[in-house]
Parts: structure tokens; C-alpha cells; sequence
């Protein structure tokens, strides 16, 4: 259930954890089983959700494994890496840490252990925006 004034957590469904081969076919990547691994448990919490969950193609950070990023008008915007399927339960306790802080801003000690050194990068949400979707580019 999307809630307008939530943060949105939006997971790379086409990562896959560095230094690991493709799966075989029919087996998801490590982004899709992340991102089904958070859609999971944040429909078990229903309105009490602090983030919706969206899923992506390619966040272009394949260097850094899995990566997800998370945003919310006003705030910085996040970007995280080297997490995978395991850390669902940790990205969501970062997304509502996110989501009471004023700036988006949420100190390494006050982030889950696996997450105190995943953040790649931020940005100000000026620069963020709807994520368009993927078109073929044959097109």
C-alpha cells in the first residue's frame, strides 16, 4: 500500500552481488530476491510501512553489488550498495530511521551494522524525480 508522504525505497532488480556469475535460468538475481524480500515483509506490516518499495532496471552501480537507493522530497537521497537478499530487514530499519529524520541524514551509528559503511553516495532531492520506464531501444 503506497503512502504518498512514505520515503520510497527503490531496489535494482538486474543486480546481482559482485563477484558472482548470472544465476541460471529461472533463478532471480540477487536484486529481485532483494527487492521480493522487502515487497514481503513491508505487505506483513501494512500502513505501519515506513518506505514503499519500487523496483528498477540498472542503477548503473554494478561495481558495488546490489544497490538500492531511498528518497523522500525535502531530504538528501541515498544511494546504497553491497547489500543483497539478506539485508531486506536491515534496509527497511535504515528506511524508517530515514523517514523520522529532518534531512535524511542518518549517522553510521544509528544505521544497522551491515549498513554502516553501504552508502555509496546522496544527492539532493532536487535531482530526483519519477524514474521513467525502461523502453526498448529499439523504439
Amino acid at each position: 500500500m503506497a503512502d504518498e508522504d512514505r520515503p520510497k525505497l527503490y531496489v535494482c532488480t538486474t543486480c546481482r552481488k559482485a563477484g558472482t556469475d548470472l544465476p541460471p535460468d529461472g533463478v532471480p538475481r540477487d536484486g529481485q530476491q532483494l527487492f521480493d524480500a522487502i515487497s514481503q515483509r513491508l505487505d506483513a506490516m501494512g500502513a505501519d510501512a515506513p518506505v514503499d518499495v519500487t523496483p528498477i532496471v540498472c542503477f548503473a552501480n554494478c561495481e558495488q553489488g546490489c544497490s538500492a537507493g531511498l528518497v523522500q522530497p525535502g531530504k538528501w537521497a541515498y544511494m546504497v550498495g553491497h547489500v543483497g537478499p539478506e539485508h531486506a530487514g536491515d534496509l527497511i530499519a535504515y528506511g524508517a530511521a530515514y523517514a523520522k529524520s529532518q534531512t535524511g541524514a542518518v549517522l553510521r551509528s544509528g544505521r544497522p551494522e551491515s549498513l554502516r559503511h553501504a552508502i555509496v553516495g546522496r544527492f539532493p532531492t532536487q535531482l530526483a524525480f519519477p524514474i521513467p520506464p525502461v523502453k526498448d531501444a529499439a523504439e
